[in-house]
């Protein structure tokens, strides 16, 4: 994914902001470079050479908070999130800017370097197990150490990735997730790999996209998510997932107020049984059509049963509320890939579905709009 920045209502003004400061130790007529961070490319924006007091100003406008990079050469820069009308003072040392000694100005600007300044004492503990493996080269003990250091620093990344979510939810209307979503924890192992947290892709895409539209940043950020839309992986198959003609396995999970349902309790009809997320696109796209199904054909015996892998309630209520799902059953243990029914049903990916007869047997897999339609049909008319 390309780095993307932007944020602010679609169509405001462009804004004026200024940067100024000192870069203590900057060379004789070096000049320092001002480019924002654009889809795929660094965008010239301006350059100055610092007094020999290493004073120095820019200004500029954006018309959204966007990134901007403050550098004196491809290895030593500063990162910044600036938004229209900020007046920004930064203190830094050549060679050092990435750690500046302050910034004020910018809020967006403080977050990253708080974040960094994180990272960097991960990057430390991680480097201390190192060296501790490494002087252990001809102990007797290394393969016990080994294994000890592995779960020390698989400990030390876990816990990283929990603070850094944590600032990820609590700057969620800001740009601040979209780095986040960028960085790595060390060179090779993503903060947070698609692939294993598409919700959260998913989550801050439908944020950014539907207050921002407009902006070609937010779209690159959607661009990517469209590449995890077609159907999102949950885990790897554990059972056999079930075949036409199999009796279906039953489920018990809690319904949206905390009350134990079966899907059994459903015998007699013909029953959808729907895996999907709020988070889920090409879940909540199939929506519209199982309201218009059940709208047709409730009346002579069908009915939805539909689990949630969400992890988040408040996410499955509103996308309950926002899709008008509420007329069928609804259950949840808000355990995503963790939860009993993706071992028990051999899931790997949803949107994951099951049309069963009357007696509970599977009839159809993974069937959608038309197709759906027609199947659904043909059971009732034949039962």
């Amino acid at each position: 994914m390309l780095f993307c920045v932007s944020v602010l209502l679609s169509g405001c003004k462009r804004g004026g902001f200024s940067i100024s400061g000192t870069i203590d130790g900057a060379g004789d007529g070096e000049y320092l470079l001002l480019k924002e961070v654009k889809p795929g490319i660094l965008k010239p924006v301006d350059s100055v050479i610092p007094g020999k007091d290493g004073r120095f100003s820019f200004r500029s406008e954006t018309e959204w908070p966007a990134f901007f990079m403050l550098s004196m050469d491809d290895n030593d820069f500063l990162t910044m999130l600036i938004e229209p009308g900020e007046k920004i003072e930064v203190k830094a040392e050549r060679n050092s800017m990435a750690r500046p000694s302050s910034v004020t100005g910018s809020g967006g600007t403080s977050v990253i370097l708080a974040y960094r300044k994180d990272q960097d004492e991960v990057v430390a503990g991680l480097k201390r197990l190192t060296d501790i493996y490494n002087d252990s080269i001809d102990s007797p003990r290394r393969p016990l150490l080994m294994d000890s250091l592995d779960r020390c620093a698989a400990g030390i990344v876990a816990d990283f990735r929990e603070r850094a979510l944590t600032l990820l939810e609590e700057n969620r209307s800001s740009m601040i997730p979209v780095y986040l979503l960028n960085q790595h924890v060390v060179p090779g192992l993503a903060l947070f790999e698609p692939a294993k947290n598409p919700e959260l892709f998913y989550s801050v895409d439908s944020t950014l996209y539907a207050l921002y539209p407009g902006s070609d940043l937010v779209l690159d950020l959607h661009s990517f998510v469209a590449g995890l839309r077609k159907r999102v992986s949950v885990g790897r198959k554990t059972g056999e997932p079930p075949v036409h003609g199999d009796l279906l396995p039953d489920i018990l999970l809690p319904d949206p107020s905390g009350d134990t349902l079966r899907l059994s309790s459903l015998r007699g009809k013909v029953v959808l049984v729907d895996f999907w997320a709020a988070w889920c696109p090409p879940c909540r796209e199939e929506n519209p059509n199982l309201v218009k199904l059940y709208d047709m054909y409730h009346w002579k015996g069908f009915d939805i049963f539909q689990v949630s892998l969400d992890l988040r309630k408040e996410d499955w209520l509103q996308a309950i509320r926002n899709d008008r799902l509420g007329r069928w059953k609804h259950v949840s243990d808000l355990r995503y890939r963790d939860s009993e029914v993706v071992r028990q049903y051999g899931l790997t990916e949803i949107p994951a579905s099951f049309l069963i007869d009357r007696e509970g047997r599977v009839r159809a897999v993974n069937l959608r709009g038309n197709d759906l339609q027609k199947k659904l049909e043909e059971l009732l008319e034949a039962q």
